[in-house]
């Protein structure tokens, strides 16, 4: 098995270096890739694992530290611009080591604040990733502050962010997904909690799957333990919860299945823009990416994307643009 670390930097505001590591067996075919991310306060080392086991069974798996983690560059997000450094990731390991990633299957795994990744990434890359998975994660920053399921945490938003949700709300409308649940159409979704689970409380992954739901789409997977059961999603890493191991064989057939025809964003459709949206034909800004949202509306049957902004209450700044930064995806 071939492991090994790359630097990378954010095409959205160049900070960088950024660093992953990579595992993967080395026999030349290109293989499914998944991101696989750390939890809040964690880095990049807290989840070799999950790479090594991934790639015993044919993923090349990425492992980042996100921006101000670990041994990255720049200033912790949580859940802004950092999330789109995972875009950047995937850019990068496709790029570096093409003969080995297959660029059409992209997949992300994450716990707790990775968790909340994966979930940002269903929404804010709503054809990108073929499977997501969300192992006990956050849907609303804001609402997970309100929470205290984690003071320390939320000491560090308040610190990284420049205050409360009360302080800042338009910072934290940037880092609610549960409008935008609906976006997420395209790949298959899963999520993983213990009914014991308090760090992340689990009713913000349910109003996020009731808007899933209510919007129709029926791609999403909730895998729930509870007392008695032979195996429990307690929130942990795996290597000290050695039970999250064998969540692999739930969503593992998933990241390995065959590309199907039709996958892709609709035609036509609404998305929900938390600070920013990327798509494999365009990418729609607000402000800096880092505060406020929108809606749009959009139309692939043309020869180029038509975007229209239809919902900006609060009036911000918005931008679209007809590239995307996925062109080697």
């Amino acid at each position: 098995m071939r492991t090994e670390t790359f630097e990378y930097f954010s095409s959205a505001d160049g900070t960088g270096p950024l660093l992953a590591d990579i595992a993967f067996e080395a026999d030349g075919r290109p293989k499914p890739l998944a991101v696989v991310m750390h939890g809040y306060s964690g880095c990049r080392k807290d989840v070799a694992a999950d790479i090594q086991d991934l790639a015993a069974r044919g993923v090349a798996a990425v492992a980042p530290d996100m921006r101000g983690r670990g041994g990255s560059a720049g200033v912790w997000d949580s859940g802004g611009l950092d999330v789109h450094d995972i875009l950047d990731a995937a850019n990068a390991a496709a790029a570096k080591y093409a003969g080995e990633v297959d660029p059409g299957k992209l997949n992300i795994v994450g716990y707790s604040g990775g968790g909340g990744n994966a979930i940002a990434c269903m929404v804010r890359f709503p054809d990108l990733f073929r499977t997501a998975v969300s192992f006990f994660g956050i849907s609303d920053y804001g609402w997970w502050h309100g929470s205290g399921g984690r003071p320390d945490c939320n000491a560090v938003m308040e610190m990284t962010l420049g205050g409360r949700p009360d302080q800042i709300p338009e910072v934290y409308e940037a880092r609610n997904f549960i409008p935008g649940a609906s976006n997420a159409s395209c790949g298959r979704l899963h999520f993983f909690w213990d009914e014991e689970e308090t760090q992340c409380p689990p009713a913000m992954i349910e109003k996020w799957l009731d808007v899933h739901r209510r919007a129709g789409l029926r791609n999403a997977e909730k895998h729930v333990s509870r007392k008695g059961d032979a195996r429990r999603w307690i929130h942990a890493y795996r290597t000290v919860n050695a039970d999250l191991r064998f969540a692999d064989d739930i969503f593992l057939a998933d990241i390995l299945r065959p590309l199907e025809h039709g996958e892709g964003l609709p035609p036509r459709g609404r998305l929900f823009v938390p600070g920013y949206v990327v798509t494999r034909h365009f990418q729609v800004w607000v402000e800096d990416g880092r505060v406020g949202s929108a809606v749009v509306e959009y139309d692939l049957s043309g020869n180029a994307p038509a975007v229209r902004v239809v919902e900006n209450p609060r009036g911000y700044s918005v931008a679209v643009r007809l590239e995307s930064p996925t062109a080697l995806l």
